[in-house]
């Protein structure tokens, strides 16, 4: 923001008189003439330094209203828009043109459903976004992807298609052996379903649409309190609708087989087939 004429030259002045009394030397700008020569010059230069910062304001100014008309694209963009859709299940939500700027025609971000988005590029001109709702995260309803499918027609860049989808969770199965201090029985298998099931969260919402590496489960198992080691015999992922074991192992008889899973809802839980939940698959051993 610009200052006025005023405030530079008690800048410029206030920095003379801090300059000089370095040197040793004292000057009393209260006591310089309406002539003053050191006066004028101060002034001049004051007149100049708020022009300059006035213009500056001018161009932030007109660059700032041709970036907000235009549609960046980027996959940041892209996903700040997801994440600004809102929704109403009985109050659509229309969109307006506002000096070039398409935008809601009422702001409610209590009406932002969208906790997570990833923006991929998939053949050219065309865009993947997958996006998830609620905490933990869920699937979009059909009306809601129809909805926010609409939203992106109207908001993203003209010759772009834009493909929304919205997918349940992946499934993860680990089966592996738990070797821990003996007086945390009481709480070690839970507080290691916990930890698991907070870094898959976390990675979900984090790396949304990205990847899940095995050997990172590892880790997560062996900081939580009281292991002592742990022995991964098997790690499988899969999208919901594909069966128990019908995707792909990343860790079979205790090698491995693959180093990472892309997930293609973009996030991934416990498996919740039964006897095939965590609690099923891990065992606990005191030493």
């Amino acid at each position: 923001m610009s200052r006025t004429v005023e405030q530079c030259n008690a800048y410029i002045v206030n920095g003379l008189v801090a300059s000089y009394a370095n040197e040793g030397i004292t000057i009393d700008p209260t006591a310089w003439s309406s002539t003053n020569h050191m006066r004028l010059l101060c002034y001049s230069y004051a007149i100049a330094q708020s022009l300059g910062e006035q213009l500056q304001d001018l161009v932030l100014a007109d660059m700032q209203e041709v970036q907000a008309k235009s549609a960046a694209a980027t996959p940041l963009w892209l996903q700040d828009k997801a994440f600004k859709f809102q929704y109403s299940a009985t109050n659509p939500q229309t969109l307006v043109n506002v000096g070039g700027v398409t935008q809601y025609a009422v702001e409610n971000p209590a009406l932002r459903i969208t906790k997570a988005a990833a923006v991929r590029t998939t053949i050219a001109n065309h865009v993947l976004i997958k996006v998830a709702k609620n905490e933990p995260l869920v699937a979009f309803a059909a009306l809601e992807l129809t909805a926010i499918q609409d939203y992106f027609n109207q908001v993203g860049a003209a010759g772009i298609t834009y493909d929304l989808v919205s997918l349940n969770s992946d499934k993860l199965y680990i089966e592996g052996e738990i070797f821990y201090q003996g007086l945390y029985s009481a709480v070690i298998e839970a507080n290691v379903i916990a930890a698991i099931d907070g870094y898959l969260l976390n990675l979900s919402k984090a790396r949304f649409g990205g990847d899940i590496q095995h050997t990172d489960l590892l880790v997560v198992i062996k900081g939580v309190e009281g292991v002592n080691d742990a022995v991964i015999e098997r790690v499988a992922a899969r999208q919901n609708s594909q069966a128990l074991f019908g995707g792909i192992d990343l860790v079979l008889a205790g090698a491995e087989v693959n180093r990472k899973y892309a997930m293609a809802s973009g996030y991934i839980v416990q498996e919740t087939t039964a006897a095939n939940t965590f609690a099923d698959t891990l065992t606990f051993t005191a030493e």
